[in-house]
Parts: structure tokens; sequence; C-alpha cells
């Protein structure tokens, strides 16, 4: 009998712990997602329409952190995608195969975007770096394959063209059906000779379309570079990089003006240190034409140029170099993005404020901006912002003045309401406003009062407080008058 018991005791109390460890792992990401799986499978010739693929699971995956855009089509009707990583006002932009043999820079951009973003969801380190906070700073915008039409043909060959296309494309090709060299876009252009920088004097062009090295007629011909200078005076990066391959090179000079000098070597050193690439020296007559000639130029703004791997001429980068490569590069955009936040933090000026908001979240209290270590914590209150440099405000509180550095959804102003709600399944619910704050709790189907508001997200009371819960998909019922007592007769 009494080990009949004991077994009872046991099973019960091994149930509640597994129910306990199920409700930790739920509330633990912001929603079902399995962020540590990869989706980005490096390890095969990675294609137009298997990037395709993978940038709507990437998005689907990681939905609050990952975005994507059509930016405009070729003349054979492939798609410019744009994928945007992360949540901050500081940009950096990062693009590959402008040429079509050099496919493996958009797996290498691809799994990047992968591994920054499961590790951003399950709050993890990368190289060092803080994802979630680096990324909370900063936005990621990548263009992985700047030439789907060249990839294809480089990939492909003339499979499912026109007899009379192939024929062109073969000529092109000096005759060749080998296209694994194929590096033009597939009029015969080579993409990275067709920026407005220089233009007319670039060196070694060919004089007609060529599967490489032909400048076109005139600048910005092809559609693909004015969709890309177009998107770039869109997004306004503070730093640029354009993957290409091979050779394991560094540029990082155009004509720049000497006031830039230092800035920009000490970046390209910092990169030539996390890669072991050697940085190409600076020519007086640069030839030009290329996407990081004409950022330079244009911007007065830090952009490279990275060729991956081992130099193997004319032709693509056997799949297994990949690991090497990863390894080389994977903390690249990351220290990138650093100093990216740094130049555009710098150039934000001051604004004076007097306003009084909430702030929901634990939080440091810093002496001056971009400080490396906080004077005090601080927690959840009331606090006067004086003023506001970037994301960065002054604040006047409990335990002094100083400067903070809020998450997301950690620093509002609420919008006072009186409503109701009808919860009709069990509902997360949030310390502050934002999918990624600390989880409390899962709330069963019930009505709650609804006090707060703030963008998508309601506060609402619960018999263990007052949290946040995603409002998107709920309706607000105002709450119902009490009926007037009768008039005594």
């Amino acid at each position: 009998m009494k080990t009949s018991l004991t077994r009872k005791v046991f099973c019960r109390r091994l149930l509640l712990f597994l129910c306990f460890m199920l409700l930790g792992s739920l509330i633990g990401l912001p929603n079902s997602v399995q962020a540590s799986s990869a989706i980005v499978n490096p390890n095969q010739v990675y294609s137009y329409s298997i990037m395709q693929r993978d940038i709507e699971k990437l998005a689907a995956a990681y939905p609050e952190l990952i975005s994507y855009e059509s930016l405009g089509q070729t003349k054979y009707g492939r798609e410019l995608w744009a994928i945007k990583l992360g949540r901050g006002e500081s940009t950096i932009f990062l693009n590959g195969s402008h040429h079509a043999r050099e496919w493996m820079t958009t797996t290498l951009l691809m799994k990047m975007i992968d591994t920054y973003a499961a590790a951003y969801y399950n709050n993890a380190e990368i190289s060092k770096n803080n994802i979630r906070d680096l990324l909370d700073k900063v936005t990621i915008w990548i263009v992985p394959m700047v030439n789907p039409d060249g990839v294809t043909l480089s990939q492909q060959g003339t499979a499912g063209l026109s007899s009379s296309l192939a024929k062109t494309l073969k000529q092109y090709n000096g005759n060749s059906t080998n296209f694994n060299r194929w590096k033009a876009n597939m009029q015969g252009i080579d993409l990275n000779r067709q920026y407005p920088a220089n233009w007319s004097n670039i060196k070694n062009s060919k004089g007609y379309p060529w599967y490489q090295n032909y400048k076109g007629k005139q600048p910005a011909q092809a559609l693909e570079v004015q969709i890309m200078m177009n998107f770039t005076y869109k997004i306004d990066p503070e730093l640029t990089i354009a993957y290409h391959s091979s050779g394991e090179i560094l540029f990082w000079h155009y004509n720049t003006l000497s006031k830039n000098l230092a800035r920009d070597k000490s970046i390209a050193l910092d990169i030539s240190k996390l890669t072991g690439y050697s940085l190409v020296q600076p020519e007086k007559n640069p030839s030009g034409g290329g996407y990081k000639d004409w950022f330079i130029q244009e911007f007065d703004r830090p952009g490279l140029t990275i060729e991956i791997g081992e130099y193997v001429g004319e032709r693509s980068l056997a799949l297994s170099t990949f690991k090497g490569i990863w390894a080389e590069n994977v903390g690249v955009p990351l220290y990138s993005a650093q100093k990216s936040y740094a130049l555009w933090l710098e150039k934000q000026k001051v604004q004076y404020l007097q306003q009084t908001m909430s702030l929901l979240g634990d939080t440091k209290l810093y002496s001056k901006i971009n400080a490396s270590s906080g004077v005090s914590d601080l927690e959840p209150q009331e606090v006067e912002i004086t003023a506001q440099k970037g994301d960065w405000y002054q604040v006047n509180t409990h335990q002094g003045t100083g400067w903070i550095h809020p998450s997301p959804g950690m620093l509002i102003n609420i919008e006072n309401i009186n409503a109701t709600v009808n919860l009709q399944e069990d509902t997360l619910t949030y310390k502050y406003p934002d999918s990624f704050s600390p989880k409390v709790s899962i709330a069963s189907p019930q009505t709650v009062q609804v006090t707060g508001k703030w963008d998508k997200w309601l506060l609402a009371s619960f018999e263990n407080g007052n949290w946040w819960i995603d409002g998107r998909k709920l309706e607000l019922q105002e709450p119902m008058e009490e009926a007037a007592p009768e008039a005594t007769k």
C-alpha cells in the first residue's frame, strides 16, 4: 500500500514537472518557431528558386524580425529581393552576386540571415556580439542576389530558353557551352562596371556584350543597377559591403577623401583581421564603375568589396570551400553593424524635451551616451524625459539623472482606455509591449478589463497583475453602462 502511494506521488510530481517545463518552453519564444533549426542549407548549388523559397521560410519563422520586398524585376522577369533583418534606426546594406558565377556570396548572405535571426530569438551571442542588443539598434538590409538572371544562366546553362536567345548567349560566351564562367547579366552586361563612378574611363572593358567585363553603352543602363541605386538612396545606409569572389582580398578605397581615410582604413583593417583577407592598396587612378566605388563617391561613407575564397579564376567556388568562408565572414556584418551604429549615432542631434513617459522594464542608467557600463539599475517607473539623441534618452529618475537605451516597447506613452476584450484562446502575457519582452504567463480564455493601449498592444488586468497582450487579433468592447436605479415611488 505504501509503495503504491509513493508511486502515485512520484507520478503526480513528475506530471507537474513536465507541465511546468512545457509552460516554460511555450513562453520562452515569441511564437512557436523552432529557432534552433537551420533553414538555409549551404551544401548545395544555391539557385534563385531555392533562395526565394528560403526567404519565405525565414520570414514565416521569424515574423517579428525578418521581412522582405521585391525591388523590381529584371528584363527576364526575376525579382530582386531585399530582406530586412533587425529593428534599429541605423542601417547597413549587404549585397551579393553582382556577378553570376559568384553565387556563393548569395549562400553566405542567406546563411547569415538564418544564423543571426535564430540567435536573436534565442537571445544568444555570436562572435562576442549580443545579437538581440545589436539588432535592436541596427537594421541590416540584404539583397542576396543582384543578378538572378546571370546566376541562373551560370548554374543551369541555356536550358528552357528559346533557341534564338540560347544562340545569342552562346555567342556572348565565345561559342562555349560552359556557362559556369559566366559573369554578366543575361544581356551580356557586367553589372559591377555599370555604376556612375568614372564610368567613361573604366579599364579593360569589352566593346560589345560578353560573358564578362562589358560595361554597357552608358552607366546605369541595366535595370538591376538602377534598382540597386534607387534602393540605396531609399534606405540611406551608413556602411555597405558588396560580396564577390574570389581572391581573399578586400577593397575599401575609391578616391576617398583625406578626411575619411583614417576612418575607412581602420574599418578595413579590422575586417582584414577578422577574415584574414589582404587589403588592396589604393590606386592613383582607379578604374571605377563598381557598386562600392559609386557608394563611396556618392555618400562619402565607408564602402567595401570583399572577395571570398581562394582565387579560382573564371569559375564558381567549390561547395567544399563554404565552411572555411563561413568561419572567416560570420562576424563581419556584426562588426560592421556596430561601426554603422556608432557613425549614425554620432550624426544625431540632441533634441531637448520635457515629457513624462512610462519605463516598463528594468534597464541601465548611464552617465553618458554609449558608456561601457551603467551607473545604476533602473526598475519600472514613470520618468521625466529631458533630452533625446538617436535612440538614447536623458531621464530624471528616483536614482538620479542619466541616459538610458531602452529595448523596443520598454519606454512608451500609454493611452488610457476603458474597455474589455474577450480572450477566446490561451494568450501569452508580457511584461511590456514587445514580443521579445519577458513573458509572464499564459492566460486562459476569459474576458478581461483593458486599461491601456500602445500601438497594437493592450494593457489588461489579470488575477496576477496588469500585463500586456498582443491585440492584433482582438476586438475591444466598450464596457456596458450600469442601469440607473429606479426612482422611489
